[in-house]
């Protein structure tokens, strides 16, 4: 599954095995990944641009990820 957005990594953190490492390793990896893009976005891109960008960073690390364990 691909995450898409802050909202659906809250549902899967609501929504995960706790004890289960590698995938709260994996969901708080993409946190910070989101969280990270949101707050320093590239110059000149501030609301809802910053927060597309946001988004798009989230996607591209999970696809990087997808690709790298292929």
């Amino acid at each position: 599954m691909i995450y898409t957005d802050i909202e659906a990594l809250a549902v899967a953190l609501s929504q995960i095995d706790l004890s289960d490492d590698d995938q709260v390793n994996k969901l708080r990896r993409l946190v910070q990944i989101y969280w990270d893009a949101r707050h320093n976005p590239p110059e000149g891109v501030i609301g809802v641009g910053a927060i597309t960008y946001a988004q798009d960073a989230l996607i591209a690390a999970q696809l990087n990820q997808e690709i790298d364990n292929a």
